[in-house]
Formats: C-alpha cells, sequence, structure tokens
C-alpha cells in the first residue's frame, strides 16, 4: 500500500518507499524510433533477455526519492508533459540545465535554475513563459532534481 501526502494545492508527493518494486520483462529486441529501417524481426527476437526492475533502471534509492506529477507545459521542450509523473532525487548536487523541482514563494515548480549577470533566473523549457527572475526578498527551496519521468500513453 503506498500513502499520497498531499503538498500544497499543485502538487502530490508518493513516497518510494512505499512501492514494492515489480520486475518486468525486458526483451531483446530494441525498437526503432528514428528513420532508418531494421528489415524484418527475427523469431529469436521474441524472448525475454532480463527482467528490468524500474528501480534499478533509473538508480532509485527509496529514501532519497520520491515522485510528483507534472501539470501544465512549461517544460515540453524538455519532454516533460502534462500527467508525467517526475522521479526526483533530492541527494543529487544540481548541475547546469538540470531540471529541479523548487517552491518559490509557496508554489512548486520543475524549472531550470539560470544564472546571468549577477541575477537567478528560474527558467521553462517553452518558449510561451518568460523566465522568472529570483529577488532577495524571495523564498527559494529547491528540494531535488529530476532524472527521469514515467509517461501513460492510454490510461484504461
Amino acid at each position: 500500500m503506498h500513502t499520497q501526502t498531499p503538498v500544497y494545492s499543485d502538487i502530490t508527493r508518493y513516497n518510494i518507499a512505499d512501492f514494492q518494486p515489480i520486475l518486468l520483462p525486458k526483451f531483446a529486441l530494441n525498437v526503432e524510433c528514428g528513420t532508418s529501417t531494421t528489415g524484418f524481426a527475427s523469431p529469436a527476437d521474441d524472448y525475454i533477455d532480463a527482467h528490468l526492475d524500474l528501480n534499478d533502471y533509473h538508480g532509485i534509492r527509496k529514501h532519497v526519492t520520491f515522485l510528483v506529477e507534472a501539470i501544465g507545459d512549461s517544460m515540453i521542450d524538455a519532454g516533460i508533459t502534462e500527467n508525467d509523473v517526475l522521479i526526483v532525487d533530492t541527494s543529487l548536487v544540481y548541475r547546469e540545465n538540470d531540471v529541479v523541482i523548487c517552491c518559490l514563494n509557496g508554489s512548486y515548480k520543475a524549472k531550470i535554475i539560470d544564472r546571468k549577470n549577477g541575477k537567478l533566473f528560474l527558467k521553462s523549457r517553452n518558449p510561451n513563459f518568460a523566465p522568472i527572475e529570483i529577488l532577495e526578498c524571495d523564498d527559494l527551496r529547491v528540494f531535488g532534481v529530476v532524472k527521469g519521468l514515467s509517461r501513460n500513453f492510454r490510461r484504461d
């Protein structure tokens, strides 16, 4: 059983420690997502190569990782869409261009921290959203770095 901890009205936090690992079959066949063709699949490609634990795949350490659901489209050019579940690691040191989960004056956001000319900004990855300048009077708290995501294409 997992627990949801409401954190303000626009974000729900899911603690990884509340979930049991589920091993999923990982097939030996890779799928082409570009423009090249790979020919006909071999019947031998139908066998399971291994089992994949998504916790291992994402390097999830349950005591420092949490999940949040994305709303809005301000990070669309970073590959984050509405309803994606973001995997957030609180132990990672922020690097330039990392997407972080932060709280600015009580509002939780997924943004990129940018420094320009001695000023600090929170940037979106959508040209329709202007950078947010962080002022001295602002309360900015960074909770973790987004290290991956999960996306549902169908919800039935």
